[in-house]
């Protein structure tokens, strides 16, 4: 009898800061159609140094899960085209960063550039803005 040990073995998670930033090209194409791939495709995107993805064991284009301590979210790892700091990931001002982001402020104002959040791969598809929404 073959046993399916690959059922016991969880991925590994690696602890990460998310920085939020914002994209012309995000933008312009959310408010074309919020609802569009082309919206979705720019926005659940995490972007993280190569090398620091494959120590991770994380496959560009490769979906993963983020969590924070006030959500998570399945997004697509991509690596960055320069190298860049250890343990820090970028995301574009979304619905998707925005589900990691902290409802406690002093001032009003969320905090976008210090999210600490685990990360995995996931076998998880992204949802949508609909279902972001809805939830």
């Amino acid at each position: 009898m073959a046993v399916n040990v690959g059922k016991f073995i969880r991925s590994p998670e690696y602890d990460i800061t998310v920085v939020t930033y914002r994209d012309v090209f995000q933008s312009f194409a959310c408010e074309e159609d919020r609802n569009g791939k082309e919206c979705e495709q720019l926005s659940a995107v995490i972007v993280l140094d190569a090398t620091e993805m494959k120590h991770m064991g994380v496959q560009d284009g490769a979906n993963v899960k983020l969590t924070s301590k006030w959500g998570s979210i399945v997004v697509k790892a991509v690596f960055s085209p320069r190298e860049e700091q250890k343990g820090i990931g970028f995301m574009v001002n979304s619905l998707w960063s925005n589900a990691l982001v902290s409802d406690e402020t002093t001032d009003g104002i969320p905090e976008f550039k210090n999210i600490k959040v685990k990360i995995k791969v996931s076998n998880e598809t992204i949802i949508s803005n609909k279902e972001i929404l809805s939830s």
